[in-house]
């Protein structure tokens, strides 16, 4: 079995989705495309006090780096979208 470290794998995740979305902050819908998950249950997620997101005006963003850190560590404590 591979030795792969949490921070390889995080920074290649963040590479991955850096890439396919050519930007370096999410926002709602590319957190549903991402999770597969609704409306609703994405803006529940991200007004939670755990959720690393970030308001600019009246649109929440968060940071590609801090979405997949938040993601490997809410899927280590079993709690995966919530």
């Amino acid at each position: 079995m591979n030795n792969i470290k949490i921070e390889e794998l995080i920074s290649a995740e963040v590479n991955r989705l850096s890439e396919k979305y050519k930007k370096d902050y999410l926002d709602l819908k590319d957190i549903m495309q991402i999770t597969g998950l609704g409306r609703d249950k994405v803006r529940e997620i991200m007004n939670s006090k755990q959720f690393p997101s970030s308001k600019f005006g009246k649109k929440k963003t968060v940071s590609v780096v801090a979405f997949v850190s938040w993601q490997f560590k809410d899927n280590m404590n079993g709690d995966i979208y919530g």
